[in-house]
């Protein structure tokens, strides 16, 4: 294995993208498997078990626990077996998987917070009233802002992510989405609506926002190890009390994933990055801003291969930041 093991950004994704048997391919290693046995202990079920049926993980809740244990499995697997990230960064749930992996936060306390976090938002407008919708193509920023725009600032529309330069979802309620959709689809670009989401990031999440802040405030916090980067404002950050005012505006604010991509590189000093999962979908996003950044997908135990040099190509003219 050539290249160095220093420089990679961490980043582990959210609820929505763990697929069936994401967990198995770690269990072989030690580290992955006390991850694991500490969140079946915690829950008081044998989480292998409960997660080997895909079907469960159609259930929000299975889908945000499961997203926080592989995360944080893979993350101390690889950190244990010599990755030393300059940084950590999560999207949606994965940003509480990041937190525990950078020692700033208890693995058993965000399990239980994730629990009841999940189970808060069966509370939300149901899927058959709300839910979210990407609008993908060049401009997808701008065309979103305009959409919002038109509809007012009374309409409960608004962004939750800022993916990439060609990607980003809004929430809100069905009608304000179908009206999104047709105005999409005049200026050229395509909405996918996600279907099954609850409208997250959003005002729609406002109450049940109120409803958690007595479990955030109960979190113990420490100085992690290695910066993380919050969704709430891609800010490489060691200190406990940022970081904890952006997870109390986790729920209600956008995901900032663009801004991550550009901090990862801009600020936090990566010169690669490793994916944690089971299949690539952090990555091409942040392609979508760095398109010569060495990604590395770890699905598994063992070191990703290393870029062999330095990314020459991030060398010439950096990349213009995206709006926001």
């Amino acid at each position: 294995m050539t290249g160095s093991r220093t420089g990679a950004a961490v980043v582990l994704p959210g609820e929505w993208t763990t697929a069936p048997g994401a967990l198995e391919p770690w269990l072989p290693d030690p580290v992955a498997r006390d991850v694991v046995a500490e969140a079946s202990d915690v829950l008081g079920r044998d989480v292998v078990a409960w997660w080997g049926d895909p079907l469960n993980l159609h259930d929000p809740a299975v889908a945000h626990l499961a997203s926080l244990v592989v995360g944080v499995a893979g993350a101390r697997s690889l950190a244990h077996a010599g990755l030393q990230p300059v940084a950590l960064a999560g999207h949606g749930v994965g940003e509480y998987a990041a937190l525990v992996a950078a020692g700033a936060l208890r693995l058993d306390q965000v399990v239980d917070l994730v629990d009841c976090r999940a189970e808060m938002l069966a509370h939300s407008p149901r899927p058959s009233s709300a839910g979210m919708a990407a609008v993908v193509g060049p401009g997808a920023g701008d065309v979103a802002r305009a959409v919002i725009a038109d509809l007012g600032d009374t309409s409960g529309l608004a962004i939750a992510a800022y993916d990439g330069p060609a990607q980003v979802v809004l929430s809100g309620w069905c009608p304000e989405l179908a009206h999104a959709r047709e105005a999409v689809l005049a200026a050229g670009l395509d909405l996918v609506r996600l279907p099954g989401r609850a409208a997250g990031h959003g005002p729609l999440m406002q109450s049940i926002a109120a409803r958690l802040t007595d479990s955030f405030d109960e979190l113990d916090w420490s100085v992690p190890d290695v910066p993380v980067l919050s969704n709430v404002d891609a800010r490489p950050s060691r200190d406990p009390e940022h970081l904890a005012g952006c997870l109390h505006r986790h729920l209600t604010s956008p995901v900032q994933w663009e801004a991550t991509a550009h901090a990862l590189v801009e600020e936090a000093g990566a010169t690669w990055v490793v994916e944690v999962g089971a299949v690539p979908t952090l990555g091409p996003l942040i392609r979508q801003v760095h398109p010569d950044l060495p990604v590395r997908l770890a699905p598994g135990p063992g070191l990703p291969d290393p870029p062999a040099r330095p990314a020459h190509a991030l060398t010439g003219a950096a990349p213009s930041r995206g709006e926001r």
